[in-house]
């Protein structure tokens, strides 16, 4: 081969640098990490659970990360209290982790580190639900990052998470582990989660089939479950994410499930979503002046009208929309007409610091309203009947 000149070199890269295509200068704004002021008082909110029975430990790999350790057992019921403490300080700490756009978190704050359920023995399928919620909200932060450690974990809870479907949020599963002689399945059927997002129909839908696959044969009057469900689900879309809310999850999702106990008869559904909660958007909504009127008309004085627990109490009795459409709202009075026509059952609603129940029994009605000592974050509908 000859050898080409110095000359000719300089020439050849002259003209390779014109033919190249002109580079793009792609502009990229500095990564800012959130401040002391954000990180602060979530660090003492948690500082404050520490000392109130929260069950944790330190990571050695990082000055402030926390491994939590579920409670033995999860519920809404008894063990309501210690329930909401570990989910609120899951969302809370997954908080700071979504205003940190999920890179490393400052030194001085407290990072999630993991979520441990070696020790939980038993968890009811709204808490089921609401774990799985708070859990794929850490998942998404993180973009689909975390991987589920089952090694240790109760057989009976494995095999209750796997049927609700909580392994399908994440990229990396587990091998999924049959039911065994020694550690049955329980009667309890579940129905896999349904994760929605404002605007997406069809879920309701979805849930009927399930439920008849499991209970084995047709819902009578399944018409008012539906058009509840389906106005509940519509409701998010109206009302639970507010344009000015700074939502946790980083889209406006809702998430379903339901549950058939083979001994009990017990239907049983529960819808959740992580938004603003119905008395937050009770003041300000075109029911105002309904609502106003209702709280009038019970013998409490004016600072207990304002009180969570009357205001969503208001939301269940009074009949018109925070629409003004007709056909809007309703789907808490169609859930109660499904309990009216089978002459029993229950209708339970968690939003902010307030709890609502209405029962059925043999005909007879009942409701009471309490305050929570601790606000759960969003709205959990929980209803159930025995077919």
């Amino acid at each position: 081969m000859k050898r080409i000149t110095k000359k000719q070199r300089d020439r050849d890269i002259l003209n390779a640098l014109d033919h190249r295509t002109p580079s793009k200068t792609v502009t990229t704004t500095p990564f800012i990490p959130i401040s002391r002021d954000i990180y602060s008082p979530i660090n003492d909110f948690i500082e404050k659970e520490m000392k109130n029975g929260l069950n944790y430990t330190l990571t050695k790999s990082r000055q402030k990360g926390i491994i939590v350790y579920l409670p033995k057992h999860m519920d809404f019921n008894q063990n309501h209290d210690v329930t909401l403490q570990h989910l609120t300080v899951i969302s809370k700490l997954v908080e700071l982790i979504k205003k940190n756009k999920g890179r490393v978190l400052p030194r001085g704050s407290y990072n999630l580190g993991s979520v441990n359920f070696d020790n939980l023995e038993s968890i009811s399928t709204p808490a089921a639900l609401v774990l799985t919620a708070e859990i794929s909200n850490w998942d998404d932060t993180l973009r689909n990052k975390l991987t589920p450690k089952v090694k240790r974990w109760n057989d009976d809870i494995y095999s209750q998470l796997s049927d609700l479907g909580f392994f399908d949020l994440f990229k990396n599963k587990p091998c999924i582990k049959p039911c065994s002689n020694e550690h049955p399945c329980s009667d309890k059927r579940l129905v896999r989660y349904k994760k929605g997002e404002c605007g997406v129909k069809g879920k309701t839908k979805e849930l009927k089939t399930d439920l008849m696959t499991i209970i084995g044969d047709s819902v009578n009057k399944w018409t008012f479950l539906h058009t509840g469900l389906g106005e509940a689900i519509t409701n998010v879309s109206h009302h639970a994410y507010p344009d000015d809310y700074d939502a946790r999850s980083s889209k406006k999702q809702w998430f379903l499930t339901g549950s058939y106990n083979e001994q009990t008869k017990q239907l049983k559904v529960a819808f959740y979503d992580q938004g603003i909660g119905i008395p937050n958007t009770l003041p300000g909504s075109k029911v105002k002046e309904k609502v106003l009127e209702y709280l009038s008309k019970l013998n409490i004085d004016h600072i207990e009208r304002k009180k969570d627990e009357q205001l969503l109490k208001a939301a269940v009795e009074i009949n018109r929309t925070s629409t003004g459409i007709n056909d809007r709202g309703k789907g808490l009075q169609d859930l109660l007409e499904f309990i009216k026509q089978l002459k029993s059952g229950r209708l339970s609603i968690l939003s902010g610091s307030g709890h609502y129940t209405y029962t059925m029994k043999n005909g007879n009605e009942s409701s009471m309203t309490t305050a929570l000592k601790r606000p759960i974050l969003g709205t959990l509908i929980i209803w159930s009947v025995n077919l």
